[in-house]
């Protein structure tokens, strides 16, 4: 063979050996752990089978406290008070005497028609009043001049009949004028259209010039210096309703504010559709900063129960469906499984597994697993809840 190609199958052999030896002393190593020097106990001073450090954590405990049971729906605002002005005549419109958005009070005039003809009628039964009046004033003083006579027998009784009947007649006609009269005023007072109750008028749907036939709309007014709620509570609540309860709500159109109110009626009625009924709440709103037809979120409160366990949301661990807090006990870490109940800012209360007392993990919680070990950090609030669980 050539010396060339001697050479290549040594080179070859050798690196066979190297890949035996280094296969075979992995598998020793692999078999033979703990003889090693990094692993078990058989590496001298190095190898002392000193466990982790505990997880550094922050911790809260769980508090007992009340918590009231409430509630929550959408709720419809509704005007105290609403209508879409009309007339119930039909015009042509004179005078407009409002301002859109303007607040008036309750028989201000809205609206005034033409009313020249009416006008003109109205001065012509006043005059034919006086006339009418006149000829009774006659009537009368001629009766009373025949009843004299006729005392004296110096008239005919014919002549006194006469004259009762004219004096009569004259009566009703005078009667007649003046009622004429009044149903023109009456019709004169239908040529304005006044508000009905006190409100803020909406936007107009009328100028002036237009013929107004009777359903025509003119003008919104709503009194909203008190709101009418509307929502609807299941059917399984109802026992737990009644009239005067508390209620608060919000609507995204104001964050932060809360509005109160106080449940006013109960539908006396369940709808078979949605098995809920109706519930109405009045909420006093003197900037009219609610507006008929917002959503806002009702939260009603129905009962209050005492002696809740009360922990910080941050404690609460979901996996799916599961919820679960971690509780810290001797320096160690126990995952329990828990029912929430009622939510309270910050809060949520504990149904099952967390006793009032017990300190559960609200930092770090990541870090941790059932039966870790964990030292809880010395921080402002936490102080002697490590003190007690050391």
């Amino acid at each position: 063979m050539e010396p060339r190609v001697i050479k290549k199958l040594a080179s070859y052999a050798t690196q066979i050996v190297v890949v035996v030896v280094l296969g075979g002393g992995a598998y020793w190593a692999w078999q033979n752990p703990d003889s090693l020097p990094f692993f078990g106990n058989g590496g001298g001073e190095q190898s002392t089978g000193a466990e982790p450090p505990p997880t550094p954590v922050d911790v809260a405990v769980a508090r007992e406290g009340s918590v009231v049971i409430s509630l929550e729906a959408i709720g419809n605002a509704r005007a105290n008070e609403a209508v879409t002005v009309m007339s119930d005549v039909m015009g042509l419109v004179e005078e407009i005497h409002f301002d859109e958005g303007e607040v008036v009070e309750k028989g201000a005039v809205l609206v005034s028609f033409d009313s020249s003809i009416l006008e003109a009628q109205v001065s012509v039964r006043r005059a034919e009043i006086e006339v009418r009046k006149a000829e009774l004033e006659n009537a009368r003083q001629l009766f009373e001049r025949a009843k004299r006579l006729l005392e004296t027998q110096n008239v005919p009784a014919s002549r006194y009949d006469e004259l009762a009947a004219n004096l009569k007649a004259a009566q009703a006609a005078v009667k007649s004028a003046q009622a004429e009269l009044a149903a023109i005023r009456a019709q004169l007072a239908k040529r304005q259209v006044v508000a009905p109750f006190a409100g803020r008028l909406g936007i107009r749907d009328v100028s002036a010039g237009r013929l107004i036939e009777p359903g025509d709309p003119i003008v919104t007014l709503d009194d909203i210096t008190l709101i009418k709620l509307d929502f609807q509570v299941p059917e399984r609540s109802l026992s737990q309703l009644k009239v005067g309860q508390e209620i608060t709500s919000t609507t995204e159109a104001y964050p932060g504010r809360i509005f109160f109110g106080i449940v006013q009626s109960i539908d006396s009625r369940v709808d078979p559709v949605t098995r809920a009924v109706t519930v109405r709440a009045m909420i006093d709103n003197p900037d009219e900063a609610l507006k008929p037809g917002m959503f806002l979120l009702v939260e009603l409160g129905v009962a209050t129960r005492h002696s809740a366990v009360l922990i910080p949301e941050e404690a609460v661990v979901s996996n799916g469906t599961e919820r679960y807090v971690f509780v810290v006990q001797d320096g160690a870490v126990r995952q329990s499984p828990v029912a929430l109940g009622q939510r309270l800012p910050g809060e949520v209360e504990v149904l099952e597994g967390v006793s009032a007392g017990e300190h559960v993990i609200v930092g770090g919680v990541q870090k941790v697993r059932d039966g870790a070990k964990v030292a809880v950090r010395q921080t402002e609030g936490t102080e002697q809840a490590a003190a007690t669980t050391e």
